[in-house]
């Protein structure tokens, strides 16, 4: 019988080779430099006894946030991606606006008067890891994402290097799970 407890894969992981997709978001996508993937908790239950409290498992996952970085575009277009996604959810001035928003998750038109679903506000998300020859070899889907915050951009005239804008942007979805790439 072979010996299992040697590991077959001798390289390391880098954090240079990978690239974030996301359904919603195209130019977001393409100029992504920085991505993680969160941390998960499980709780745990605090069991008393007279001598010494017992710890036994929990029953419910945390899931950390998924943040971003991104180069922002000189016409903020990336930027504006985003924005307009948490404000066609949270506070749209005019309903089409907010329709707009809702066409994005599913490509379907909803008119004044139509049922509607809120999960179209939602949007999966792929990062993919390549190995240390740029070979696909694991995804972490993120299913049903939606965006949290977005960082402000700061302009000023006191630089003195030209230094491009980034931007962070935090999600949360329903959960994550790792598939190896095909």
């Amino acid at each position: 019988m072979a010996d299992t407890s040697q590991p077959t894969v001798l390289d390391y992981a880098t954090q240079t080779q990978w690239r974030l997709a996301f359904n919603r978001i195209p130019t977001t996508t393409w100029f992504c430099t920085a991505a993680n993937i969160p941390g998960i908790n499980l709780g745990e239950a605090q069991y008393p006894t007279p001598l010494h409290d017992l710890y036994l498992i929990g029953d419910k996952l945390t899931f950390e946030n998924l943040t971003i970085t991104f180069i922002v575009d000189e016409e903020l277009e990336n930027y504006r991606e985003l924005w307009n996604w948490l404000v066609g959810m949270g506070a749209p001035q005019k309903y089409s606006q907010w329709v707009d928003e809702l066409k994005k998750g599913t490509g379907n038109i909803v008119k004044k008067g139509e049922n509607y679903s809120d999960s179209n506000f939602y949007s999966d998300a792929t990062l993919l890891v390549y190995n240390s020859k740029n070979i696909p070899k694991v995804n972490v889907n993120f299913k049903n994402m939606f965006p949290t915050s977005l960082s402000s951009l700061e302009y000023t005239q006191e630089a003195t290097d030209v230094e491009y804008f980034k931007a962070t942007a935090s999600f949360r979805y329903f959960y994550y799970e790792f598939e190896t790439a095909k």
